[in-house]
């Protein structure tokens, strides 16, 4: 057998046992056991903190040791590109502390990506649908506003819960009523597939 192949079969290997590794973890930490005066929050888990960092910490030093030891392979497109996954990974970090929502009786206050905070009255809310791709819920207001809630964040249950007993819900299709009922009962979207 050609020792290219079997290394490429060893490469592709570790890769794979390393990702199922790492959304294991992350599935974990979205479910852990939160204290009393948690559950009507829903946050980021600290793992969503770690491995943007770790992904923009290391991208970001590629970027400069490709440029500091240079081999000849160095361009001003590697340090772009190097720069430009760095970069991708900081809306992990900013969701980190950008999306803490909390739920209440009359609704649910949003924290946005950009730092502004949104309340979603139960009886305002149109229609509910899960997309699939993006891994979140897409939350539609009767005047036209649009909230998104991640698959990944702690205190899903809670939300799927308090989303199917008070909202009044006009539109709502059979996947997504699906999912939230398995959410409600403690079993979330899966974050892998």
């Amino acid at each position: 057998m050609d020792k290219s192949l079997i290394a490429n079969i060893i490469q592709w290997s570790i890769w794979g046992v390393l990702m199922v590794l790492i959304m294991g973890w992350l599935n974990r930490s979205r479910s852990k056991k939160r204290p009393e005066n948690e559950t009507k929050i829903l946050k980021h888990p600290l793992s969503t903190l770690i491995i943007g960092g770790v992904c923009f910490s290391f991208f970001f030093g590629a970027a400069i040791l490709s440029n500091v030891f240079s081999n000849g392979t160095e361009t001003w497109w590697t340090t772009a590109i190097f720069l430009g996954f760095a970069a991708m990974s900081l809306p992990l970090v900013i969701d980190y502390f950008a999306a803490k929502h909390s739920l209440s009786e009359s609704g649910i206050d949003f924290g946005r990506f950009n730092g502004q905070r949104v309340l979603v009255p139960w009886d305002e809310i149109s229609s509910v649908r899960y997309a699939y791709i993006m891994k979140w819920f897409v939350i539609k207001t009767k005047n036209g506003k649009t909230v998104r809630v991640s698959a990944m964040l702690m205190g899903l249950p809670e939300f799927a819960k308090s989303l199917l007993e008070l909202s009044t819900l006009v539109s709502i299709d059979e996947d997504t009523m699906e999912i939230l009922k398995e959410t409600r009962n403690g079993n979330p979207p899966s974050v892998w597939a």
